[in-house]
């Protein structure tokens, strides 16, 4: 895409944003990924700014703006308060790096040409004055958008020396969308090999933001095998099993849903909740993986109209999900299981109980408790697995049940498998 047809289709708030900095007389540049996308004909998803103004200036010329990691030198500016937010970084300086994990402390600079020195991966080190409409790329980042290759600023090995988690950072580059798939060139491939290890530095709450956005790439699963073959997936994973079949035939999903997938599927074989809870990933995550794993291989009959009713009713939104993890697997009948559920109509009163507690109650006098809650559930798994419609259908089906003398922890219930 041609830079001057980019800095037309800018955002207007960004463009003011841009202006209040040069009238007073601060410098300002685009940096980050909306380079990379805005170079490749893609629209960013937002804007990275960098600023030789320190951040106390910045907060007091907009006063809107949101304190977001002000001693790292970042705040998140916007015109007004319910404007559109753009993340505006004070150029820093080298920086003592002692662990691999952070800078022990950040310097403030006022040049751009250091502060693209100290950035990762070439792609990622160039900025664009809007001012003046230039591009600064003084490692030829350009070039290597271009080629789709990854390389490091200056030395590969102690950029990620510098901070364990460019590890990670340098596999999620890899996936570029649309773009295809980009390779690190054999200097950074080498440095990923001897700096793996530094990942054991790195908090495990970096480490699963990286690793959530990889497994959500268009090519999460090229991505998850080369970091197979580097080794350092056993790393992140710290020594538990997976498996990586059927990921390159899984498809997308909108939101966290092929996150959940990849990792049910990774899994599959073994419980990996405490796994996931030392990744510190949200429990809600946690719940789906299991769920998705504990009816992973247990399909209902093609032709058994009731088993595909209640398949249906017990995974409720995780259907989709379910079917299409047990596509990429090859799971027998899955194919022929997604079509007869296609054509199985909806049930006439839905999924939801028609019989309650305390028509239960009233119908039969039993007490709650857990007689009356398992006849409960009884009654709803017959409903859904009999296309009940009525009160009157289920009173003659609780006429069936001996709920008066049966053991209640006998009865069915309304659970998958």
């Amino acid at each position: 895409m041609q830079l001057e047809s980019w800095v037309e289709s800018l955002p207007d708030d960004l463009l003011k944003i841009v202006s209040i900095f040069a009238e007073n007389n601060a410098g300002i540049w685009v940096v980050g990924g909306s380079i990379r996308q805005g170079l490749s004909g893609v629209k960013p998803n937002d804007y990275d700014l960098a600023t030789d103004m320190r951040p106390q200036q910045v907060l007091k010329h907009f006063p809107q703006s949101i304190e977001t990691g002000v001693e790292y030198g970042t705040v998140t500016v916007r015109i007004t308060s319910g404007g559109e937010l753009f993340e505006v970084t004070t150029l820093r300086c080298d920086q003592e790096y002692l662990d691999g994990r952070r800078p022990e402390s950040v310097e403030f600079g006022t040049s751009l040409a250091d502060d693209l020195e100290r950035r990762d991966l070439t792609i990622n080190a160039m900025a664009i004055d809007l001012a003046r409409q230039e591009l600064y790329d003084p490692y030829h980042g350009l070039d290597d958008l271009q080629n789709g290759v990854l390389r490091a600023v200056g030395e590969a090995t102690l950029r990620l020396e510098e901070d364990g988690l460019r590890v990670m950072r340098v596999y999620r580059f890899m996936d570029q969308g649309i773009g295809g798939l980009w390779h690190p060139n054999e200097v950074l491939s080498a440095a990923l090999l001897k700096c793996r290890e530094m990942l054991k530095n790195v908090s495990v709450e970096r480490i699963w933001q990286e690793l959530k956005r990889i497994l959500s790439g268009t090519h999460a699963a090229d991505v998850l095998a080369r970091m197979d073959d580097d080794g350092v997936l056993n790393i992140i994973f710290e020594g538990h099993l997976f498996d990586l079949k059927g990921q390159s035939a899984l498809r997308d999903f909108a939101g966290n849903s092929v996150v959940e997938a990849r990792l049910a599927m990774m899994f599959r074989e073994q419980n990996p909740a405490n796994l996931l809870k030392h990744l510190t990933m949200p429990k809600s995550v946690i719940n789906h993986v299991s769920n998705l794993r504990n009816s992973m291989g247990n399909l209902p009959a093609q032709n058994d109209v009731g088993q595909l009713r209640i398949y249906r009713a017990v995974l409720g939104e995780r259907l989709e999900t379910q079917l299409a993890c047990e596509l990429a697997l090859g799971t027998e009948d899955a194919e022929r299981v997604q079509s007869a559920l296609n054509q199985l109509p909806e049930n006439d009163a839905k999924d939801v109980a028609l019989a309650d507690g305390h028509w239960i109650a009233d119908n039969t006098g039993v007490q709650p408790g857990i007689r009356l809650g398992r006849l409960k559930d009884y009654l709803h798994r017959l409903q859904i697995e009999n296309n009940v419609l009525s009160l009157d259908d289920i009173q003659i089906m609780l006429h069936d049940i001996d709920w008066e003398n049966d053991d209640p922890t006998g009865w069915p219930r309304l659970i998958w498998p």
